[in-house]
């Protein structure tokens, strides 16, 4: 989220970047997430149990960084809000030096592997590609797809981590090229 607010910034002219700025942007929701249209739902009593669970985890009422999140163009997302994310791509293709999204949230094994397994299954995502909580389409909105690749020496790189792994909690895989963003960041230096 924090890629979003930084190019939100940056496109509101809120802040901008020193000429040696570089920019690595981390699984950003540059085009919202499907989780926000999820949890919006449930709190409206879609579905009873769900309801009952996002309540008991405390996500109802939705709270305004949930509703800001809500997936571009669908019916959560007010007019307002498509144009704060259209400017936001704007300023995000313009000013991003590198990024890393993924299109498969089975991710590393860690005590979040199961979460988000279950948001990337049962959170009607547009796309099976995601991370469990951002698709790689939501991510590199903005960008050209074909700019990504699938190892670590990528400046763009596409792997198959959950959302949390791209954050370097849990290192690298030993084996699978897509499963190793440290050592994508540390290629960055």
């Amino acid at each position: 989220m924090g890629g979003l607010m930084m190019a939100g910034a940056l496109a509101n002219g809120q802040c901008s970047f020193a000429s040696s700025t570089t920019w690595v942007s981390l699984s950003a929701p540059m085009g919202g997430s499907m989780g926000s249209d999820y949890v919006q739902d449930a709190c409206r009593g879609k579905n009873a149990f769900i309801q009952a669970v996002v309540n008991l985890i405390g996500q109802c009422p939705v709270n305004n960084s949930t509703l800001g999140l809500a997936y571009q163009d669908e019916r959560f997302c007010t007019s307002a809000l498509n144009e704060a994310f259209a400017a936001a791509q704007d300023a995000f293709r313009s000013n991003v030096h590198a990024a890393i999204c993924s299109d498969n949230y089975s991710g590393l094994l860690s005590i979040e592997q199961l979460k988000y397994s279950l948001g990337g299954s049962f959170v009607s995502h547009k796309s099976k590609q995601n991370d469990g909580i951002v698709e790689f389409s939501s991510c590199a909105k903005g960008l050209e797809m074909s700019k990504f690749g699938s190892t670590y020496s990528d400046t763009f790189y596409l792997t198959q981590l959950n959302h949390a792994d791209t954050t370097f909690r849990y290192g690298d895989s030993l084996f699978s090229n897509s499963q190793k963003p440290v050592k994508w960041f540390e290629c960055l230096l």
